[in-house]
């Protein structure tokens, strides 16, 4: 169904919590879903809860669309705000 979304952010640099996000999912459901579990977290020492959060819990047919572009955005945010940072393979990881 998605063949491209979006997931935007607002990180606060010196924690990497998650200020800010929206998303270019089609309800305004699921992007409410999305902002609530991602809002506040920490965008690279929380991911996996945060795919454990969807995985559970989001039943539409978003989901790895939700995990790939969440995903997507913590890899480019340790490649661009971390520099030298290595990106770990959870986060690389795509689907």
């Amino acid at each position: 169904m998605y063949q491209h979304l979006t997931v935007i952010a607002k990180i606060e640099s010196r924690t990497s919590r998650v200020l800010e996000a929206s998303t270019t999912l089609a309800t305004s459901l699921a992007d409410s879903f999305v902002k609530e579990h991602l809002i506040g977290i920490d965008l690279v020492r929380d991911l996996d809860r945060f795919v454990e959060v969807v995985e559970g819990h989001y039943w539409g047919n978003g989901r790895k669309a939700i995990i790939g572009a969440v995903r997507d955005l913590a890899r480019r945010y340790c490649e661009q705000a971390v520099p030298g940072a290595n990106v770990s393979p959870d986060i690389a990881h795509r689907g």
